[in-house]
């Protein structure tokens, strides 16, 4: 069998339960994308702790993964973590360089701790990176309007 690129094995993943992903895990509990699947699964059923757990094993297996710094920090923030969150988002943003959400993650972490100034050049990144993504001039948007613009 021919092996997949990681957009298909993700892809491959994505449709799985969650009982034949921890089947999956038992044959290769090292892949990353595996336990960030699984992780994410918890995650919908708000089992808290155990995607933290399998969050935690990825980041572990590759530190390097930006993608995965950003799934932890989007958790850390729902749980209002939000110094362990920035963390996580810094660095997803030293990681993925090219991509625009981890800087409107950011921007909402840093508006949650009150740093405004931070907040909005945050948000004014994501756009910069994506100036036609709708979510990114969304979030700015929303933000402007709520709290005017320090330019």
């Amino acid at each position: 069998m021919p092996e997949l690129d990681k957009n298909d094995h993700i892809d491959h993943l994505d449709s799985l339960d969650l009982d034949r992903l921890l089947a999956l895990e038992k044959k290769t509990p090292r892949d990353v994308d595996l336990l960030v699947c699984i992780g994410m699964r918890y995650f919908r059923l708000r089992q808290l702790d155990e995607c933290h757990r399998y969050y935690s094993r990825a980041l572990a297996i590759d530190p390097d993964d930006g993608w995965n710094h950003l799934y932890m920090g989007n958790l850390c923030f729902g749980l209002s973590c939000h110094d362990e969150a920035v963390t996580h988002f810094k660095r997803a943003i030293e990681l993925l360089p090219d991509v625009a959400c981890p800087h409107w993650c950011l921007a909402d972490a840093y508006g949650a701790q009150g740093y405004f100034a931070r907040t909005e050049f945050h948000y004014r990144r994501a756009v910069e990176i994506a100036p036609d993504d709708p979510k990114a001039k969304q979030r700015l948007a929303d933000w402007i309007d709520e709290h005017g613009s320090a330019e």
